[in-house]
């Protein structure tokens, strides 16, 4: 595994950290350095030499500073000519999620290409996007075209509350391998300018689309193209109730985010849940279905049907 070392200003580096193991998990062979005012660029350089030593397993230290032309980024410049020390400027959360989830399978060379175009792609004009988004030539794919009853598959099944967001976009799809992301929710569907933020949230290759309860049954019945890999994302418990009831095959459903709300009670850790979800939950369990607490792809799910 390819260590990561942190290096800027004041407290971003760990701040970067604490974002990206909000969405993926405690991250290991990392470390995260600032240098702060009256700090020793040559006390930090030191840090950041035994940093590098801590990290390297053997595949090496890729190093991501801040800003161009800065001590932090001056200190690792200095340190090139070691062949497992490779560099990047310009560190962003984007940029540590994409090597930090791929590290695993990269060469430090590959890692630092990777770490260098995605912080690059992540700098986007909001705006643009949405209005490529919500523009006439603007095509939502839909969870299915054309012949049905192929080998496509749901590959997850997920109760959230905010849908489509960082713990989506970067655990679930990854180790999922999916392509396609199926939003069940009546009131979103008829939001045009909602259905437009989430399309402009996920990358051009993952094909969204907003169903309401009923053409969402029509579709699960109906089945996927070969290929297709889908997530669907539901606000409530409730929502999978409804379509198991109308015939949808549903075999497990991860919980994944449900906030305090006025009717909801704790349920598990920062999980939380009305009486009538947790008879939902019931309901679904005695239905065969498989219903699991796992907020990112890595954490060990928890048996919903152990908590009631």
């Amino acid at each position: 595994m390819i260590g990561l070392v942190l290096a800027a200003h004041g407290d971003f580096a760990e701040g970067v950290v604490s974002a990206v193991e909000l969405l993926l998990g405690k991250q290991e062979h990392l470390e995260a350095l600032g240098l702060r005012h009256g700090d020793s660029p040559e006390a930090f350089e030191q840090q950041v030499v035994a940093a590098i030593d801590a990290v390297d397993t053997g595949d090496g230290a890729l190093c991501l500073v801040d800003l161009l032309g800065g001590t932090p980024s001056n200190v690792v410049m200095r340190h090139l000519d070691d062949k497992r020390i490779q560099g990047v400027s310009g560190l962003n959360v984007p940029m540590l999620l994409e090597v930090a989830s791929q590290r695993d399978e990269l060469s430090l060379d590959d890692a630092a290409m990777l770490a260098l175009k995605t912080g690059m792609d992540s700098v986007q004009s909001l705006g643009d996007r949405l209005k490529a988004a919500i523009s006439p030539q603007a095509v939502a794919v839909p969870a299915s075209t054309g012949k049905h009853g192929g080998a496509g598959e749901v590959v997850l099944t997920r109760v959230d509350d905010r849908l489509i967001h960082g713990q989506v976009m970067t655990s679930w799809l990854k180790v999922t391998g999916a392509n396609k992301i199926m939003i069940v929710d009546d009131e979103t569907a008829k939001n045009d300018f909602l259905k437009s933020v989430f399309r402009s949230a996920v990358p051009s290759y993952i094909g969204v689309g907003t169903f309401n309860e009923k053409k969402a049954v029509d579709r699960l019945k109906k089945g996927f193209n070969e290929g297709d890999k889908v997530i669907v994302l539901v606000k409530y418990p409730q929502t999978v109730q409804h379509l198991v009831e109308q015939g949808a095959k549903i075999d497990s459903l991860v919980v994944g985010g449900m906030g305090a709300r006025d009717d909801r009670t704790a349920f598990f850790r920062n999980i939380s849940a009305s009486d009538e979800e947790r008879e939902t939950f019931r309901k679904l369990i005695d239905e065969g279905v498989k219903v699991r607490i796992q907020i990112l792809a890595d954490d060990k799910p928890t048996d919903v049907a152990k908590l009631l």
